[in-house]
């Protein structure tokens, strides 16, 4: 165990010093943020790269003249026009298309002339124009107001939601759980690949540079996977404690900027007005906000570092045996792939869990130790059976244990084997051979 602590001290030192880690570990919080923020100012603001389009529209109907509204980037422009003189006008470039409307034997036809093929932003939103149109003149055919059809198309139904426990009744929130199950989920997927790999890379490079023929003649060689294996964990779960550190930080001046510039839509406010504002904001950030806190973050965060732990050690001994078993990173594709593969169906069927998170599926996933790290934390903020996570954390630590026997018996072989690319029968045999 002394010589294990050496190379685990070693290994964490190693990387924790570096000015990388530090500047990481500090703007990495920073960049994520920043990054799905542009995705989602972008998301709402789809049109924001498009520039202002002119639609000339050939109505023969006489159905849609005047009556198509603007929008931000299209201006409908309403002209007879033949072929000849639609092209013409396209060449001149004053129109961005002409848009024709032609009917035969009661079928409209639409036919929209361009330079370019136009985006699916502009097609839509020229289509949503027509069908407004066409849904108004079938309305009033048949003697309905249009505005009392809006007024009941408007009408919004918010159902809230209360577990039943063993303390009473548990205020929830669905899209709260669901986003914190899937973060944590990502989170997990996330740390276990990223230090996973430097697991595998930090062996590549001691074997392909001989150094391990010099560490191996002090130390055993599982004694010098689990230092490198433990290390590496450490440097990880540092990372995600100044994470945590930096959330519970910055959490109370956001939270205070996001309830101050939290804006509630009129339609938020029921016809009668007896609905309050503070139930109107409800909907909006500040309702998120508030049932942020009704979970229980101990036990979240406990089990995430349990699972981020067990996972990791889980897989860090299979990413260590692959790393053993060959002499560059081109070798490694053929061994990676069986191991990857059950972390990424995790990751993917993670959808289907948050729909049904206490199903039959769920239940099995959370138990095989390939794929509980991710799917436990999918669970979790649904509330589960205690059982449920006791058998779970017991499946995982003997799942870890027998991957660490697994790949200690690879590596040990594997470390100072050069030159050949070894095969799954190889490996297999190194699995029993004795010495």
């Amino acid at each position: 165990m002394h010589k294990i602590w050496l190379i685990c001290k070693r290994e964490y030192l190693t990387r924790v010093k570096k000015k990388s880690f530090l500047v990481m570990t500090l703007l990495s919080p920073l960049l994520i943020v920043l990054f799905y923020g542009i995705i989602f100012y972008f998301s709402f603001n789809r049109d924001l790269a498009e520039e202002k389009k002119i639609i000339l529209v050939s109505d023969a109907t006489g159905l849609f003249s005047g009556k198509l509204e603007n929008t931000k980037t299209i201006t409908f422009s309403f002209e007879q026009l033949t072929d000849p003189l639609a092209k013409n006008l396209l060449k001149a470039e004053n129109a961005y298309g002409v848009l024709f409307i032609n009917q035969k034997d009661s079928i409209i036809n639409y036919d929209l002339l361009a330079n370019e093929q136009p985006g699916l932003n502009t097609l839509s939103a020229i289509e949503e124009k027509l069908e407004n149109v066409v849904k108004s003149n079938k309305l009033a055919a048949k003697g309905i107001d249009k505005t009392v059809l809006k007024e009941i198309n408007d009408t919004h139904v918010n159902v809230s939601t209360r577990k039943n426990t063993e303390d009473g009744y548990e205020k929830g929130n669905s899209g709260v759980t669901t986003m914190i199950g899937f973060l944590g989920a990502f989170l997990i997927y996330f740390f276990i690949f990223l230090y996973g790999v430097q697991v595998m890379k930090g062996v590549i490079e001691e074997k392909t540079n001989r150094i391990v023929e010099v560490i191996i003649s002090s130390v055993k060689p599982f004694q010098l996977m689990m230092g490198k294996i433990t290390g590496i964990a450490l440097v990880g779960l540092t990372q995600f404690i100044i994470w945590v550190a930096l959330v519970l930080l910055l959490s109370g001046p956001v939270s205070s900027l996001v309830m101050n510039l939290q804006h509630v839509e009129p339609s938020a406010i029921t016809a009668n007005g007896q609905e309050t504002l503070s139930q109107a904001k409800e909907i909006g950030a500040a309702g998120i906000l508030s049932e942020l806190g009704n979970f229980n973050y101990v036990l979240i965060i406990g089990l995430f570092i349990f699972y981020f732990i067990g996972g990791y050690l889980f897989y860090g001994a299979l990413f260590a045996a692959v790393g053993s078993a060959v002499d560059n990173e081109t070798d490694t594709q053929q061994f990676m792939m069986p191991i990857t593969l059950p972390l990424i169906f995790s990751i993917a069927i993670a959808q289907s869990i948050i729909n049904a998170p206490n199903s039959s599926l769920s239940v099995w996933l959370s138990m095989i130790p390939f794929s509980s790290p991710v799917i436990m934390m999918v669970r979790l903020p649904f509330g589960i059976p205690t059982s449920e996570i006791i058998a779970s954390m017991l499946c995982m630590i003997i799942g870890f244990v027998g991957t660490v026997w697994f790949a200690g018996r690879i590596y040990r072989i594997g470390i100072l084997t050069y030159g050949k690319k070894p095969t799954y029968k190889e490996l297999f045999k190194w699995l029993f051979r004795k010495n």
